[in-house]
């Protein structure tokens, strides 16, 4: 490895505006092992390339670069997996794109110390200062998140905020085993890899600065680029089979959440016509196309996220009324939830002329007897197997509501 412990990965393209700060952010850096700057241009046409050699020029014994005279990503290439990690003479390797930067001189010093006295960590992440150029607005990548390691569902799903590319830290010899997948983006394939390769650790300090929503990255391409959109969909779930298969099942009841985040992102995105919400026939259509988009290859899937998020739209409550009681309802009905949805459910009923038995929430304050002038019961209240009917009112965690009052053994459960 001629003594090099990290090898410091930056794939540009015509990022000349940004990747000053990027070489400043890998120079800064206070070690007590000595690392490389490997940087991977890929036909840049706006002086990146000019200004890559400009720097190598000045420090000849640190930058390695790796000029292409084609452009590799239009051929399908993987430049880190395929190039990059090849080229890497280090033990560890620490990623971070020509538009995003470092802002700690001591990161790759923190990072390799963590990682030399625990094996068992496969990859390390940190948190990043995020800047949207379209909002002008800073921010945290992470937010309330502590120090420590990284639970399987964040691995799928971030909850807390997606973990930055230019905080990556891993060994190489890992790396050099990547699977070939179709993951939708790198990142997110080297994350669930690694997750299986050991525990993933992250660090809750900013110590890099991401752009969100700079000229020609990966979000703006997003949802400026319909077929960039529908590619990322189709990879997606592709990616989910293929590490599903891989990780033999760990991880697939987390799946859902992460794919309706992309379906629904999808639709934001791309739906420039609408005002508001979807009605539920405009947000089927869009379900249906989400089926083709994705060659059938996931329509039970699909169509879970079709039912279970319709209560996004804007008729959600009348429609599943006429639906589930036309003649009104005499027997037992429970809300679970206690916010602005079920609060909607409320009045949607009452202009029913339904009655409802009482709210259910899944954690049940002391003292706490009535809300909106009805019962409110825990959970573990209800007999699952009365005569009942429970509707589930909210957005967040409703996939996972659903599940469990399938598994206690509840019934009727209205969707």
């Amino acid at each position: 490895m001629d003594g090099i412990a990290v090898s410091v990965i930056c794939i540009t393209y015509n990022q000349a505006e940004y990747i000053r700060d990027a070489l400043e952010g890998f120079l800064i850096q206070k070690t007590s092992f000595a690392y490389e700057i490997l940087i991977h241009d890929d036909v840049s046409t706006d002086g990146t390339r000019e200004i890559l050699k400009e720097y190598q020029e000045k420090y000849p014994d640190k930058i390695r670069l790796l000029l292409e005279e084609e452009n590799q990503y239009s051929k399908g290439v993987d430049i880190l997996n395929d190039i990059c990690i090849h080229q890497a003479r280090g033990k560890y390797i620490a990623c971070c794109e020509g538009d995003d930067y470092w802002i700690y001189y001591g990161k790759l010093q923190a990072q390799y110390d963590l990682m030399e006295a625990n094996d068992e960590i496969s990859l390390c992440y940190h948190n990043a200062v995020q800047y949207n150029e379209d909002k002008d607005k800073l921010s945290l990548s992470i937010g309330k998140h502590k120090s420590g390691y990284i639970t399987d569902q964040d691995i799928i799903c971030p909850g807390k905020g997606w973990y930055p590319t230019a905080s990556i830290f891993c060994r190489k010899e890992d790396m050099l085993k990547y699977p070939d997948w179709h993951e939708p983006t790198g990142d997110e394939g080297i994350r669930c890899y690694m997750a299986c390769c050991g525990r993933l650790y992250y660090i809750n300090q900013a110590w890099c600065f991401y752009r969100d929503r700079s000229k020609g990255s990966w979000n703006s391409k997003f949802e400026q680029d319909e077929a960039v959109a529908t590619k990322y969909i189709r990879d997606a779930i592709i990616f989910q089979r293929e590490f599903n298969e891989y990780s033999h099942g760990k991880y697939e009841k987390y799946f859902y959440e992460r794919i309706k985040k992309s379906v629904l992102w999808y639709i934001f995105a791309h739906d420039n016509n609408r005002s508001e919400w979807h009605t539920l026939e405009q947000f089927r259509s869009y379900m249906e196309k989400m089926k083709n988009t994705t060659e059938h290859k996931a329509d039970g899937l699909m169509d879970r996220i079709c039912a279970i998020e319709a209560i996004r739209c804007t008729n959600y409550y009348q429609e599943t009324i006429k639906k589930n009681f036309p003649n009104g309802f005499d027997g037992q009905l429970y809300l679970y939830g206690a916010g602005i949805e079920a609060t909607k459910a409320v009045a949607a009923l009452a202009l029913s002329n339904i009655n409802i038995s009482g709210l259910v929430v899944s954690n049940k304050e002391k003292n706490t007897k009535r809300i909106f002038d009805y019962p409110i019961y825990g959970i573990d209240e209800l007999d699952p197997n009365g005569d009942m009917a429970i509707w589930p009112c909210m957005f967040l965690e409703r996939e996972s509501i659903i599940n469990s009052l399938q598994d206690r053994g509840f019934k009727h459960i209205i969707i």
